[in-house]
C-alpha cells in the first residue's frame, strides 16, 4: 500500500505490543522506520534494464524471510535518533516493534493485487490476496487519528482502537470480494458461459465498492466490472474482450523474438510479473500490456506494458505507462 498507511500501520503494531510505557515512543520510531524500510527498494534501479525496478520492487525486502534485517535496521534507526534527543532506550523493545511493524508492512501489501515474494527465497510466486487496492482511503484516514492519540499519550488502547478498525474493514474487504465473485458467475450464467478457465477478482482504484473482474474461456479474457452496494443490490457493467496469450514462450513467438534473446527474456519476467495476464495493447500491436490493470475496471486497455522491437532481439524492451485520462474516461 502507500507509504503513509505502511507508517500509520507500523506505528500502531509497535505501540499496541509494547508493554512499557517508557518505550512505546522509541518503539513508535522503530515501527515507523521499519513499516517505511521495505519499499526502499524503490531505488533499486538499473541505467540499461527497463524492468529491474520492476523485477525487485517487493522483492526481498517484502520477504518473511529478510524481515528480521528490516527489524535490525530499525532498531539501529530509532536508537540512533532517540540517542541524539532523549536517552538510550533498550535494544529488545526495538527489535521486537521493528519486527512487527516489518512483517505488517508485509502482511499489508499480500492484501493487495499487485503481488509480492513474502517466501522468497523458497518461492518466486508473488502472493496476492486481493483483498483492497494499493490505496484505499477508508482503511487509512481512520486509523491516523487513532496513531496520533497514540502517539500523545503512549497508548496502547489507541492503537489497538486503530488495529481493530483495520482488521474490521479487511473483512468487509474480504465479503465484497465475495459478493463480485457471485457477481461475475452470475453474469457468466446470463451469458451462457461455463466455468472460467481462469478468474481473478480485484478491487478497483481507492475502494471496494466497483471490482475488476477477469475470465479466460477458450483463450479469450473478458473484462466485467461488478458494483457491489448496499446488500442484494449486486450490478455489472460488462467490458471488452480479446486474446490472452498462453505462456512467455508464445508471446516471445508472437512478437517474433527468440525465447532466448534478451527481449524473449524480458518477455517471461514482465509475464511472471503480469502473472500470466498478458494481451497485446490494442491500439499497438509491439506492447504487450498487463490487464490486469486499466483507468476503468470495465475496460482492456493497460496501465502499462513493454514494447517489443524485433528487429534488436539483444536490446532490452521498453517499459511504458499508459495512465493519460481523458474527459470520456
Amino acid at each position: 500500500m502507500d507509504p503513509f498507511t505502511h507508517s500509520l500501520l507500523g506505528i500502531a503494531c509497535a505501540i499496541a505490543l509494547t508493554r512499557d510505557k517508557a518505550y512505546r515512543r522509541p518503539a513508535a520510531l522503530a515501527g515507523l522506520a521499519a513499516g517505511l524500510l521495505p519499499d526502499a527498494d524503490i531505488f533499486l534501479r538499473s541505467a540499461t534494464d527497463p524492468l529491474f525496478n520492476l523485477h525487485y520492487h517487493r522483492h526481498f525486502t517484502h520477504s518473511l524471510l529478510f524481515s528480521p534485517v528490516i527489524a535490525l535496521l530499525a532498531a539501529c534507526i530509532a536508537k540512533g535518533l532517540y540517542a541524539v534527543f532523549r536517552g538510550k532506550p533498550p535494544w529488545l523493545p526495538l527489535l521486537w516493534a521493528g519486527w512487527i511493524a516489518g512483517l505488517s508492512h508485509i502482511f499489508c501489501d499480500v492484501w493487495t493485487s499487485y503481488g509480492t515474494r513474502a517466501w522468497w527465497p523458497f518461492s518466486d510466486n508473488r502472493v496476492s490476496l486481493d483483498w483492497i487496492s494499493v490505496i484505499d482511503p477508508l482503511f487509512t484516514i481512520p486509523l491516523a487519528p487513532c496513531v496520533a492519540l497514540a502517539l500523545w499519550y503512549a497508548s496502547r488502547r489507541s492503537a489497538s482502537v486503530g488495529l481493530a478498525w483495520c482488521a474490521l474493514y479487511l473483512g468487509f474487504c474480504v465479503v465484497q470480494q465475495q459478493r463480485a465473485a457471485a457477481g461475475m458467475r452470475e453474469w457468466m450464467a446470463t451469458q451462457g458461459l461455463p466455468a472460467p478457465e481462469r478468474s481473478t477478482v480485484k478491487p478497483s482504484f481507492g475502494n471496494v465498492i466497483v471490482w475488476r473482474c477477469l475470465m479466460v474461456h477458450d483463450g479469450v479474457c473478458r473484462v466485467l466490472a461488478v458494483r457491489c452496494g448496499l446488500p442484494g443490490n449486486v450490478t455489472w457493467t460488462e467490458g471488452g474482450s480479446q486474446p490472452i496469450i498462453p505462456s512467455a514462450g508464445q508471446a516471445a513467438r508472437d512478437m517474433r523474438v527468440p525465447e532466448d534473446s534478451t527481449q524473449g527474456k524480458d518477455i517471461a519476467r514482465f509475464y511472471h510479473f503480469s502473472d500470466g495476464w498478458i494481451g497485446v495493447h490494442p491500439d499497438d500491436p509491439l506492447v504487450l500490456g498487463d490487464l490486469r490493470y486499466a483507468n476503468l475496471p470495465n475496460d482492456l486497455h493497460p496501465l502499462w506494458g513493454i514494447r517489443v522491437s524485433p528487429p534488436f532481439p539483444q536490446q532490452h524492451v521498453e517499459y511504458r505507462t499508459f495512465r493519460q485520462l481523458n474527459n470520456a474516461t
